[in-house]
């Protein structure tokens, strides 16, 4: 019987890495998926530093993370949950925007949507807060609009 050699902590290190480039069902953005690329190729081909190995380890951690977890959304399912809720956004602007309200309370109004969408499109995740806020955003909204007798608002979605 051969023995396996003993593989060093780096080539394991490129191994769970590819492995984790290659599961279909985990949800990366563009930047992260590049991040981790280049962290994959760079084990072998340069010199990997400290900090280097730490981002590689909190990578692995992450994905550790997401097998454990019971709530698992496959990649097309967090799109799905990213794409709908841009456009939930995209709605709220466009009712702000009619709703008549003062210019500085719509740029801080605008101000917080971008922040939530960025954050959205970053992580793949909302907090209950941040989804209590759009909704009564929306309520609020909606309802001013409506007052100006403006209903059924539709949104136009552009693809990218």
């Amino acid at each position: 019987m051969k023995h396996k050699s003993p593989e060093t902590r780096l080539e394991k290190t490129k191994r769970q890495l590819h492995h984790i480039l290659n599961d279909v069902h985990f949800y990366m953005n563009d930047g992260f998926r590049e991040f981790v690329t280049s962290m994959h190729d760079a084990i072998g081909n340069r010199k990997v530093t400290k900090r280097m190995e730490i981002s590689m380890d909190r990578v692995i951690a992450q994905y550790k993370k997401y097998l454990k977890s019971d709530n698992k959304l496959t990649r097309h399912e967090k799109k799905e949950f990213i794409d709908s809720s841009v456009a939930k956004i995209y709605l709220i602007k466009t009712l702000l925007m009619a709703s008549g309200y003062r210019p500085g309370y719509v740029g801080r109004s605008i101000e917080f949507l971008d922040s939530v969408e960025d954050y959205l499109k970053r992580t793949g995740k909302m907090s209950k807060k941040q989804r209590m806020a759009l909704n009564q955003m929306y309520k609020r909204f909606k309802k001013k609009v409506e007052l100006k007798g403006i209903s059924n608002v539709q949104i136009e979605m552009k693809e990218d």
